[in-house]
């Protein structure tokens, strides 16, 4: 099985549990990796069902024999870290013996577009010794009949996006530093659990995609936002970044533009938010105050930059009487009211 790292920071695969099953997820098996298993920036790792001490060169890593055989005929193989899914990809057969199942190479590899199986195909040329078909810890060339533009299986290349609104292939419009401010915060919602009714808002100062920002919180916590559609914030208007983009669990919240992995703590400590593209930080805000439950935490409107943000009294709890969809206080998708 091939890892890859698609952030420009290095990461360690130590603490995750790697697991596999069958296509509809029963008879798990699972591997917890306990030793450091360093993965480069925008770097491979192979991990494999190696069972003496010397690895083969396109190995990195070894599972043994704890995850068994996986399925000629499909399967599930998925990433947890703790209760939070990594990545969970579904395998269909018929599996052909020394052919590897590749993620087309034409696509920009992906957490969310990797769940649908047309993206996938047979490895198209041998590359490994006695003639199998794979590409372990490197690039995967592209599926048969990708044409470099919309691949037949509906994948779109690096730096672009398909648009909702014409349903075209366009390029991204990246945001410089500056061009998002951080603007709302909920981190204790108490219509619904904080687990789905968490919410972050941002507001755009020019055209601007999401794709590819990383939404990142003052622990571990971050979340590369995209897929294959343009995540597109008009200039002037906000957009709601939320634990869940279901209505009926996150609280009723507006139109969700992405979602995120991560907690937001709700404790009298430290907390940050941070926007940022390629490790350049876009904006950020920090405060130290406890979350109010059902309450969010609201920049005052007239403080709407991404420097002016920065203030200790930029934020306040939202107004009284201010209610959305199950009756928590916040104005998500719309403009703050003033702090008094």
């Amino acid at each position: 099985m091939e890892l890859h790292n698609p952030g420009r920071s290095a990461v360690d695969l130590r603490g995750l549990l790697l697991y596999v099953a069958r296509p509809d997820g029963s008879q798990e098996r699972a591997y917890l990796v306990e030793a450091s298993v360093p993965m480069a920036p925008r770097g491979h790792v192979v991990l494999g069902d190696v069972r003496s001490d010397a690895l083969p060169a396109h190995v990195n890593h070894s599972y043994s024999d704890i995850l068994g055989s996986l399925g000629n005929s499909g399967g599930l193989v998925g990433l947890r870290c703790g209760d939070v899914v990594v990545d969970e990809v579904r395998y269909t057969g018929p599996l052909r013996s020394g052919v590897a199942r590749i993620y087309d190479g034409r696509l920009v590899p992906d957490a969310v577009d990797n769940d649908d199986p047309s993206r996938w195909c047979d490895a198209p040329a041998p590359t490994l010794d006695g003639g199998m078909r794979a590409s372990p810890g490197a690039a995967n060339p592209a599926c048969p009949g990708a044409d470099g533009g919309v691949s037949a299986d509906g994948g779109v290349p690096a730096g672009s996006c398909l648009s909702s609104r014409t349903g075209t292939l366009r390029s991204l419009s990246r945001p410089r530093p500056g061009d998002l401010v951080i603007t709302e915060v909920m981190a204790d919602p108490k219509a619904v659990a904080d687990a789905q009714g968490e919410w972050v808002e941002v507001y755009a100062l020019r055209d601007v995609d999401l794709n590819g920002v990383m939404l990142a919180n003052e622990g571990s916590g971050r979340t590369l936002l995209g897929d294959s559609r343009c995540l597109e914030l008009r200039a002037g208007t906000h957009g709601v970044l939320a634990r869940s983009a279901d209505a009926t669990l996150n609280g009723e919240l507006p139109p969700v533009l992405g979602t995120f992995a991560f907690g937001l703590s709700n404790s009298q400590e430290p907390h940050a938010l941070r926007l940022s593209l390629d490790e350049t930080v876009l904006d950020a805000v920090a405060w130290t105050s406890a979350a109010t439950p059902g309450v969010s935490r609201q920049l005052d409107p007239a403080r709407k930059d991404a420097t002016r943000n920065d203030a200790p009294d930029s934020f306040c709890q939202t107004p009284k009487d201010f209610r959305f969809g199950l009756g928590d206080w916040g104005t998500p998708g719309a403009e703050n009211r003033p702090c008094t």
